[in-house]
């Protein structure tokens, strides 16, 4: 079964096969795979739980810096190679060997590959099975959708070791389960269920256990029927639109983004679909 706001449950089945494997090494962490429309990113270190390590992380910036060139992607998942852990966080072992100042250099570089993250005007949705804690609940929450198993265990340990969540996770949080229920989860330190992370409105759809990926490949698919550039623009309007002071000024962003459609032949062909009653096929452009 799968809880959302949408009431109809999406179908099982896998729309898209994968057509080229991208790997940023010979021991890839983080594998980089696409379709003609979606790019899957793997967190691929598995006996490290996922732990975002230096070469992990610079791994995943390669990554990052190639969607944000292509022009093939239209959604972007990212997923865990394991069942049972999308990322443990930061790899504590190799924080332990760095100075004062080395700790501060990494965790700001973390903090701004997330941004990056954030910043891609392509829709993400990450699929999260097992553990997500620390850094791994702020690698998710820097994307746009979370899809999640029922068992999957989230959690913001951080002031249980002595810190505060420090990529993202002090600011991304509250803004989507709200101050009260973010300071309560920072505060404790405890875990938390996907079930919970659901009605939290942390995660936005909630599955069975083992179907995180098929349903975030199907979510992709019907975000990809859309218009590219709507879809973008519709991205921007609601992410800059909620960072600013007032409805007034953020209702000039709207109008902006509104305005970037105007002139696109998507625009005309899904007129034309409607009044043909087809369904539209979008270029792009």
């Amino acid at each position: 079964m799968i809880r959302s706001g949408i009431k109809r449950p999406f179908q099982t089945t896998v729309f898209y096969s994968i057509q080229q494997r991208y790997e940023s090494s010979i021991a890839s962490q983080f594998l980089m795979e696409q379709s003609n429309l979606v790019t899957i990113l793997t967190l691929n270190r598995p006996k490290a739980a996922n732990a975002m390590g230096s070469e992990l992380m610079n791994q995943f910036s390669s990554a990052l810096e190639n969607l944000e060139k292509c022009q093939e992607t239209r959604c972007v998942i990212l997923t865990s190679s394991s069942k049972k852990v999308f990322s443990a966080g930061a790899d504590l072992k190799e924080r332990a060997l760095m100075t004062s100042d080395e700790a501060e250099l990494c965790v700001s570089s973390l903090r701004s590959t997330l941004q990056r993250l954030a910043d891609l005007p392509l829709p993400t949705i990450a699929a999260v099975e097992g553990v997500a804690v620390g850094g791994g609940l702020e690698l998710a929450a820097a994307t746009d959708i979370i899809v999640s198993s029922k068992s999957a265990t989230f959690g913001l340990p951080e002031t249980s070791l002595g810190i505060i969540p420090g990529a993202g996770g002090t600011q991304r949080i509250p803004r989507l389960v709200g101050t009260p229920r973010a300071l309560e989860l920072m505060l404790t330190a405890r875990r938390f269920s996907g079930e919970e992370g659901f009605d939290y409105g942390l995660v936005q759809f909630l599955v069975e256990d083992g179907l995180a990926d098929v349903c975030a490949l199907e979510l992709a698919h019907k975000i990809c029927q859309n218009a590219p550039v709507a879809v973008r623009a519709a991205k921007e309007a609601v992410k800059r639109g909620m960072a600013e002071p007032t409805i007034r000024h953020a209702l000039n962003i709207e109008r902006e983004c509104y305005a970037r459609t105007l002139p696109t032949k998507d625009r005309l062909e899904g007129l034309a679909a409607f009044r043909e009653g087809r369904k539209p096929n979008y270029k792009g452009h």
